[in-house]
Formats: structure tokens, sequence, C-alpha cells
């Protein structure tokens, strides 16, 4: 006499297999609610910072970005023609800063890491972007100002 339920229902109906995806997909969404309604931090910590940099980024008289180092006021780089990874990283940047009314006086935070990640950091807002994750040709184009 075989005493194992079927895996599927003989009854009409959702069958057992489909009740029990059911079952832990619900609890699982549950956990995730959860944690993400505790407040806790869950992204792993930065590497060590290798160097870092405080740059300002102004628009050039030609529509080329002008990069500044912020300690010196020295300029660091021209970057010229459309740029569209470099000039969409600081629109989000800056996007953030107009919502909550804050100038443009305030230098971005460009560091490197130990384990090769960049970040550019926007002390005003606290906003941060994780130029890897674009690509490494991507991250390139802001590797040119260390």
């Amino acid at each position: 006499m075989n005493t194992t339920p079927p895996l599927v229902n003989t009854q009409p109906g959702v069958p057992i297999v489909v009740r029990w995806v059911l079952v832990g997909l619900t609890l699982l969404l549950l956990g995730v609610y959860a944690v993400r309604q505790s407040g806790q931090d869950i992204r792993q910590p930065d590497a060590p910072v290798v160097w870092q940099k405080n740059l300002r980024f102004e628009d050039g008289v030609r529509g080329e970005i002008v990069v500044f180092d912020a300690a010196t006021q020295q300029q660091v780089a021209v970057f010229e023609g459309e740029q569209g990874f470099l000039r969409g990283t600081l629109r989000a940047l800056v996007r953030e800063r107009k919502k909550r009314s804050i100038g443009a006086d305030e230098a971005f935070e460009l560091s490197s890491h130990a384990d090769g990640q960049m970040v550019l950091r926007d002390p005003a807002t606290g906003a941060t972007i994780h130029l890897a994750s674009f690509g490494p040709s991507n991250a390139q184009i802001y590797r040119q100002l260390q």
C-alpha cells in the first residue's frame, strides 16, 4: 500500500505542487518586505579608498565639459563632444540637488577603491553612482581624472 501523497491532486482544483510553490513565493516576498522595512543596510561596504578628488564640472562656452580640481581651482580636463555617459551621470546628481534646492557650489567626490571600483558621490545629497556598474569603457572616462 502506497502512503505517499500524489504530486498532483487527483481532485479538481489547484495541484499540490502549485500550492506549495505559491506558499513559498509568498513567504519569500514577505521575508524581502520585512528586511526592506527593517531599515538595515544589507549592501556590502565599499573597499578602502585608494585615492579621492573633489571635482567641479562646468559647461564650457562651446558646449564642452570643463573639470576643475575643487581644492586648487585648476583645470583638470576638458571633455569635448557629446560625452553621453559623463553628462548623464552628472545630470542625475544635479537633478537630486535641484529637487532639494541645493546650488552647484559644492564639489563632487570621485574616488577609486582598492577593488578597482570607481564611485562618484555628491556630498550635498548623499547620492552615489558606482561607475563600474555601467561597464569598463564608461568608467574609463572618469579614470582619466586621477
